[in-house]
């Protein structure tokens, strides 16, 4: 099994990066249950969308992270995470290659990459920058929500807003001379408690992976099977879009 080095700067892929613009709700809610597909998330430096499923009670959450393999040139990832607020860690399963470790977790609520309902708040002026963006409300999986639209030289987003809640529920950017890419997408929202069993972390996962997971980005050492070269980043404030990453084999800490 190889080990991959894998760091992102400034922020993991694009994860995070909905922070700047996304209105969040005043109270975040803490018992809900979220199925989306994402290319923010860890997974997608894959080049393929993550399907997500989120629980989440309280300080604890749990984020299991599949993504399909694509013909000729990718293979199949499904991981998990356990997100822990108390006692400040996440450990990860890699499910095909039976493989678990845990690093420490220093931000103050749970991955935005994964969970769009722990968006941070905004301030008044993106708030109003917002709402002033504000094209209809349509229906998106049943949620209804808010379509606002932004435009510059370097692109044109899309993010629908949850009337109910403002956490977004879809995002879409649109780069010069290109299709419109879904960048996020919750398919499905139930506010209700997960069972139990899921939140619990894994047993025998006493592996200490090197460096942290944090709100502004991440540094770590994991083994894994993606295969990935490059990354980027949306800021969906400025429009520009912006990145680096490397991935390196070979066990050597970097």
């Amino acid at each position: 099994m190889d080990a991959r080095v894998i760091r992102f700067m400034p922020l993991a892929v694009v994860g995070g990066l909905l922070v700047p613009l996304l209105p969040a709700q005043p109270a975040v809610p803490q018992s809900y249950t979220l199925t989306s597909t994402s290319s923010l998330a860890l997974e997608a430096m894959s080049g393929n969308p993550v399907e997500a499923k989120v629980s989440r009670f309280g300080p604890r959450e749990f984020v299991d992270a599949t993504v399909a393999p694509q013909a000729g040139h990718s293979k199949a990832i499904h991981a998990r995470h356990w997100f822990d607020l108390v006692a400040h860690k996440v450990y990860t399963l890699d499910v095909i290659q039976n493989t678990c470790s845990w690093m420490t977790y220093t931000a103050a609520d749970m991955p935005v990459m994964y969970d769009p309902i722990a968006t941070p708040a905004p301030s008044a002026e993106e708030l109003a920058t917002l709402n002033k963006n504000i094209v209809r409300r349509e229906n998106v999986n049943g949620i209804a929500a808010n379509l606002t639209e932004r435009s510059s030289d370097q692109n044109k987003s899309r993010i629908w807003v949850a009337v109910n809640g403002n956490y977004p529920v879809k995002v879409e950017i649109t780069f010069p001379g290109a299709q419109p890419m879904v960048m996020l997408e919750v398919k499905e929202l139930r506010f209700e408690k997960p069972a139990a069993a899921l939140l619990a972390a894994p047993p025998n996962c006493s592996t200490q992976a090197q460096g942290e997971w944090t709100a502004e980005g991440m540094h770590l050492h994991f083994e894994t099977t993606i295969d990935a070269h490059g990354s980027g980043q949306v800021d969906l404030k400025t429009g520009k879009a912006t990145g680096d990453a490397t991935v390196k084999s070979g066990g050597r800490r970097q």
